[in-house]
């Protein structure tokens, strides 16, 4: 099944931008989808399709960011749920999202959506992560 190229609710739309083959570091396909608000761009929200080891510990199948200027304003929230959605229609039937410890904004983005902090988990020497100066993930799972 092949997601939707957009999905709009609560005033905030995904639109499909790219489709990216599996390639390291994270070996799965991955959409990425513009976020926007009003016609204009606020940001964006990856989806990593796939159920490898690394990506749910590490990565995440559920990535987001929202520019400086419209932070704080419930849209990555809102784009999340719409990815969760596109997810569990992809049959999916639980989503891992990680983000950095020190990341509130990332943090209250997954208690919003209903995903349960499972654990903190540091990043091995060897990854990818840990040579880009992360050392650790907290691992959210959320049931769609």
């Amino acid at each position: 099944m092949m997601p939707p190229e957009s999905v709009s609710r609560g005033g905030v739309t995904l639109c499909l931008d790219e489709y990216f083959e599996p390639r390291p570091p994270i070996d799965v396909p991955v959409l990425r989808y513009r976020i926007e608000v009003a016609g204009q761009t606020v940001g964006e929200l990856r989806r990593r399709l796939g159920e490898t080891s690394d990506l749910r510990r590490y990565f995440g199948q559920i990535g987001y960011e929202v520019q400086p200027a419209f932070r704080g304003r419930g849209h990555a929230s809102m784009a999340c749920r719409q990815g969760l959605a596109v997810m569990q229609g992809l049959g999916y039937d639980e989503v891992w999202i990680t983000c950095n410890p020190e990341n509130r904004a990332s943090r209250r983005v997954c208690e919003k959506v209903g995903a349960v902090l499972v654990e903190t988990v540091d990043i091995p020497a060897g990854h990818v992560m840990y040579q880009h100066g992360i050392r650790q993930k907290c691992r959210y799972r959320v049931r769609v």
